[in-house]
């Protein structure tokens, strides 16, 4: 998987969109953390179900979330999916899916290491 060779976080674009203000990342991060679960489930529940305007809404919600915080990976993958919904062409999106898992995964470890804030 190429995303592993990307950085899981652009610190330089979160302290740019928090004017370096570490307390208000750290708010947006877990404000973040607490969203991915039910976007998460919702995009898997709508793939199922083949609801592709839910794919579609719920990956362009977690795209704009992940791009604002710097999530690169992430939103990559948000829009891939989202651009699924769009096209009603839902092949491969449960490899996706769990792409976007363990992309969103990597980034929750990341955060909860002490000092990642300094890196």
């Amino acid at each position: 998987m190429d995303n592993m060779i990307k950085p899981v976080f652009d610190m330089d674009h979160a302290r740019e969109i928090t004017d370096g203000d570490m307390e208000f990342l750290k708010e947006l991060i877990e404000i973040f953390k607490a969203d991915c679960p039910e976007k998460l489930a919702g995009i898997s529940r709508a793939i199922k179900e083949k609801d592709f305007k839910a794919i579609d809404e719920t990956a362009h919600s977690l795209k704009g979330s992940s791009g604002n915080l710097g999530l690169t990976c992430v939103y990559e993958i948000s829009y891939k999916l989202e651009k699924m919904g769009k096209s009603e062409n839902i092949e491969g999106a449960e490899e996706t899916l769990k792409e976007l898992e363990e992309e969103v995964e990597r980034f929750k470890n990341f955060v909860s290491k002490p000092g990642w804030e300094k890196k």
